[in-house]
């Protein structure tokens, strides 16, 4: 057996090694490997080994100081252990290393083998890319707003790879299946997001609640492209022939209805506090009767569609309850009541709902 004192160079670290003579010097690069796992990354063959020779014996330990300085130590010798086309040190056996050099056998308060660890090349960038899908997705309303809300709030991006001429892809539909692919810059992030689609089947309100969900989370190299956060400004419904059978701010001459608190609408038409809406300015105008249902039943709610009576003053928050679009608050829903016999203002007679947050 044989004692080797090896000094990390630029660590500030030495560390004892106890190795039968017979072994190799690549088994020797194992054993320092084996000692400092946190500090030697990579493969143990790449240390670069060399004996800290000093005249005819070895480094006094004292003198480590001076050679990690980079000063001149009088008789100081760096021989190299490293592998030329000439002569295998990897294979040769510590004995036979020794002999070689003519060095004495090693003692304590000396330093016999100086490690230089090779810097960790910077690896390429990486990110974490979530895919998957959630099944029949088509014929349940609110799972793609949905996706592109929790896509937002992780902080996810666009995959260059996916763009098409015209715009950026994270969410399409196969059939009723709807896909999604995601790019985060974080595994926290990443895990994150597939922690929201998974626990969304086992959320009472979410438009998730009930589906089929798969997801897969890997490292992939980065992209030489600059990414492209998806905001959930970018949700267009028209995009898609999924449900629209809920209350709708969307009427058929225009996008989105917007009420000013000036209007009868908004005062005599509105369930909630006016200073609710402070933060928002104006309300939306909401279907009672919804878009989708004036358009595949003419007969019978054609008429509704323009009629003034048909709407709702609901701020942005509130119109994302009833839509289910909320992630902070559960599912609200809307009971017929009864109506005023008689007039209470103008023409207008006072029709009492029940609002019930499930």
């Amino acid at each position: 057996m044989v004692l080797l004192n090896c000094a990390l160079v630029g660590v500030g670290s030495v560390i004892s090694i106890i190795i039968e003579e017979w072994k190799t010097v690549a088994l020797l690069k194992d054993a320092i490997k084996a000692k400092k796992p946190d500090t030697i990354k990579g493969e143990a063959d790449n240390l670069q080994l060399s004996l800290a020779k000093k005249g005819e014996g070895w480094l006094p330990i004292e003198d480590l100081a001076a050679i990690e300085d980079g000063v001149a130590v009088p008789g100081f010798e760096k021989v190299s252990l490293v592998d030329t086309k000439r002569v295998k040190y990897s294979a040769y056996s510590i004995q036979k290393v020794l002999q070689m050099k003519g060095l004495p056998s090693p003692q304590t308060e000396q330093i016999h083998v100086l490690v230089v660890v090779p810097e960790q090349t910077q690896g390429q960038p990486r990110l974490w890319l979530v895919t998957g899908s959630v099944d029949n997705a088509l014929n349940t309303k609110g799972i793609r707003c949905r996706l592109y809300w929790m896509a937002t709030l992780r902080i996810g991006y666009y995959d260059p790879v996916r763009r098409t001429p015209d715009k950026n892809v994270a969410f399409w539909y196969e059939g009723k299946k709807l896909c999604f692919h995601v790019l985060f810059k974080t595994e926290d992030a990443a895990l994150l997001f597939e922690t929201d689609l998974r626990t969304g089947p086992q959320t009472l309100g979410s438009p998730l609640y009930d589906q089929v969900v798969e997801t897969r989370v890997a490292q992939i190299n980065a992209v030489s492209a600059e990414l492209q956060r998806v905001f959930y400004a970018d949700y267009v419904p028209e995009e898609s022939e999924s449900q629209q059978n809920t209350i709708s701010s969307v009427s058929l001459t225009t996008s989105v209805s917007n009420l000013d608190t000036s209007t009868d609408e908004f005062e005599y038409q509105r369930i909630e506090r006016k200073n609710h809406f402070v933060p928002y300015g104006k309300a939306e105008s909401c279907h009672l009767v919804s878009r989708k249902q004036s358009r595949d039943h003419k007969r019978e709610f054609a008429k509704y569609d323009r009629d003034p009576n048909n709407r709702l003053a609901l701020s942005r928050d509130m119109h994302g309850w009833y839509d289910g679009m909320s992630i902070e608050f559960p599912i609200v829903n809307m009971l017929p009541g009864s109506v005023d016999k008689n007039s209470s203002i103008g023409n207008r007679r006072k029709v009492h709902k029940m609002c019930r947050g499930l």
